[in-house]
């Protein structure tokens, strides 16, 4: 069970700091390129949200990164119980 609960939150880390690191490069290209505002996410989970208004640019990153991260957290320690009880 230890490991299993070791490999929810290494892959819930790794998956929530790659969408932070996306998302603040995603921010820093769509500032410095002129892009207009946009939302990336599904329904009311928002992943990252790009607001450019009359002189002021905002990034926003919502709920759906926790979601995310709770996700991949999920997937990765099924997968390690999976390979734990398939090697024994």
């Amino acid at each position: 069970m230890r490991a299993v609960m070791i490999a929810f939150a290494l892959g819930a880390g790794a998956l929530g700091t790659a969408f932070l690191a996306g998302g603040l490069a995603v921010g820093v290209f769509a500032q410095s390129g002129g892009w207009p505002s946009f939302r990336i996410g599904v329904g009311p989970f928002t992943l990252f949200e790009f607001t450019r208004g009359a002189g002021t640019t905002s990034t926003t990153f919502g709920s759906g990164i926790v979601a995310a991260a709770i996700l991949g957290g999920s997937l990765n320690a099924a997968a390690a119980a999976w390979l734990r009880r398939r090697t024994g």
